[in-house]
């Protein structure tokens, strides 16, 4: 029937991680179909910090050029404490890769390019498709998706409602799940997704400043809290302040698209009042107007760890596999590369007897990765005085570290750490 398709691989989800598998899959000649439920590609700009080896990897997808030209180059990150005495330095120039600095670009840039880079590979998002009803079979993985539009409605006050213009059945060989925490291919495939430490609130504020501001990323540890500052270029900066558990239980979470409560915007916990505030206690060195905000929320971030990355056909990268502490932006970055991994493993005229294999290779190679990552097994060690500190800290600093891959050993000597045998 018309309405019936069959993809060899479908992706879920054109957020960075989707749109990443996309372009692997778009360089390799591969048949694949890419899927988002929302109208457009991210219009916030959530600041993002990409790593070294993300660059690198945008670097073999072809498309740095344009990535570098909007980014804004953060060479140095700063561990404090409460006292606002310096514990630790990463110095991103010292790594021996290509790129030797964090890039800093706002998500909704960062999405456009890979959107604009895609087409030019001759792919394109179905935008405002949404897939539902996922049943994994033997041979394949059939789903539903619903092409969605919006009509007027209402009589006294119009407004818009999404609406089904036309519904699709899908049949897939594999399908990718980059559709984030809340991933329902995660859900279909039967994975579990528990939360491996705990919570943590932040009341966020990003503003412009007649500060000079400094060019360093710096995260304030304060006994139990990690307090974060990015300096954004063209005079713009982004606070995050750790506060008491339950402080974002209004939160709108969804880190995907809706990062924003839009109804706390007015809530005195976010005021300018508030935010001087807290400038004070925990960030006493900066020394500037602070009125200009741009943005403002209640956030709640979880840590979750999938207990395996993928069954079957249907296999997970980025934060429908984890979610991770937010100043090392661990969940993207490495979600980028597992996405380019696994889309690598997917290309292969091979049977599916040896596509199962290299998938499973995937999921031992991700649960070492993450395990490693936030040192789950307390493998990372120290001996003098830098790293007893850090580590008696470790639950704030682990995790939150902006370094991935193969830097993360030079940057863990870089703070007097070592991973152990």
């Amino acid at each position: 029937m018309f309405n019936h398709k069959s993809v060899d691989i479908a992706v879920l989800g054109a957020g960075p991680v989707g749109l990443t598998a996309a372009h692997t899959l778009a360089d390799e000649g591969m048949d694949f179909v890419l899927l988002d439920r929302e109208k457009r590609a991210n219009i916030h700009s959530y600041a993002l910090a990409l790593h070294p080896e993300t660059l690198e990897l945008l670097d073999t997808l072809g498309i740095i050029d344009p990535i570098l030209k909007n980014a804004h180059r953060i060479r140095r990150s700063t561990i404090f404490d409460n006292t606002q005495k310096q514990r630790a330095v990463i110095d991103y120039g010292e790594l021996p890769v290509k790129y030797p600095f964090l890039a800093v670009i706002g998500q909704n840039e960062l999405e456009d390019i890979l959107v604009k880079t895609l087409a030019d590979k001759g792919h394109h998002p179905l935008w405002r498709h949404r897939a539902r009803c996922i049943e994994p079979n033997p041979d394949h993985v059939a789903f539903t998706v619903d092409r969605l539009t919006e009509g007027m409605t209402g009589y006294a006050v119009a407004h818009m409602e999404t609406e089904i213009d036309k519904i699709f059945e899908y049949k897939a060989n594999y399908l990718i799940a980059a559709d984030g925490y809340n991933s329902m291919a995660r859900r279909a495939a039967g994975i579990i997704y528990p939360e491996i430490a705990r919570s943590m609130d932040y009341a966020i504020f990003e503003f412009e400043t007649n500060a000079r501001l400094l060019t360093e990323m710096r995260m304030i540890v304060e006994t139990n809290k990690t307090h974060i500052y990015w300096p954004l270029g063209d005079g713009r900066c982004r606070f995050s302040f750790q506060m008491k558990p339950g402080f974002a239980k209004h939160s709108s979470f969804n880190k995907d698209h809706e990062l924003m409560d839009h109804k706390a915007q007015h809530a005195p916990e976010l005021s300018n009042m508030h935010l001087d505030h807290l400038l004070e206690k925990h960030a006493p060195w900066f020394v500037g107007s602070s009125s200009d905000v741009k943005w403002r929320a209640m956030v709640h971030f979880e840590k979750h760890l999938a207990d395996q990355f993928g069954k079957d056909r249907i296999w997970l990268a980025g934060d429908a596999a984890h979610m991770a502490p937010p100043a090392g932006i661990l969940s993207m970055n490495v979600g980028m590369h597992e996405a380019a991994d696994l889309a690598k493993r997917l290309c292969t005229d091979d049977s599916d007897d040896v596509r199962q294999f290299r998938l499973h290779a995937y999921n031992a190679d991700r649960m070492g990765e993450w395990q490693r990552l936030l040192d789950m097994n307390h493998h990372v060690i120290g001996h003098d005085a830098t790293a007893a500190w850090l580590l008696e800290h470790r639950e704030n600093v682990i995790g939150n570290i902006p370094a991935s891959g193969e830097s993360l050993a030079a940057v863990l000597k870089q703070l007097h750490l070592t991973e152990a045998a």
